[in-house]
């Protein structure tokens, strides 16, 4: 919208600059007739009034290539505003996304930290069924023992009544 206007303006403005560049070159041409020395006054008003019409022409030139040259430079702030609007834009969406991250990652922590408490949890649930076990067979263990030293008693009782 901005940028429409600014066009429209700018092209006015030259517009106008070229009739004041038309004008001046019409009046150089006016008074830069040679004539011949009719009388001093009229040919120092005829001097002047050259003066100011290539004074105008220089002026009216310049003027335009500034004009070029403020059109450039606003053109490029107006790009370089665009460009800062969208690396803001950038830097937003960039932000959010590490904010997602993060958010995602400690969740995903704190899952694990409950996951990590459940499996410790069953770890020392099955290593307390595993020592429970363990004193079970040395149980089991001392038991048969125990009983096959009364079945070799029980064996050499035997044994021993036969021979008498």
């Amino acid at each position: 919208m901005f940028q429409q206007q600014a066009a429209v303006y700018f092209y006015v403005l030259l517009g106008v600059l070229a009739l004041f560049l038309m004008d001046a070159v019409r009046e150089m041409r006016k008074y830069s007739h040679a004539t011949d020395h009719v009388h001093l006054t009229n040919e120092m008003k005829g001097n002047v009034k050259l003066f100011r019409a290539q004074r105008n022409f220089y002026i009216t030139g310049f003027a335009i290539f500034l004009a070029f040259v403020i059109r450039r430079l606003v053109t490029m702030i107006i790009i370089q505003h665009e460009l800062e609007l969208k690396a803001q834009e950038i830097i937003m969406k960039a932000e959010d996304t590490v904010q997602m991250a993060k958010s995602t990652l400690i969740e995903h922590k704190i899952e694990d930290a409950s996951d990590i408490a459940v499996l410790t949890h069953k770890f020392t649930l099955t290593k307390a069924l595993l020592d429970e076990q363990k004193l079970r067979v040395q149980e089991l263990e001392a038991e048969a023992t125990m009983w096959r030293l009364k079945y070799e008693e029980m064996q050499g009782n035997k044994s021993g009544q036969g021979d008498e």
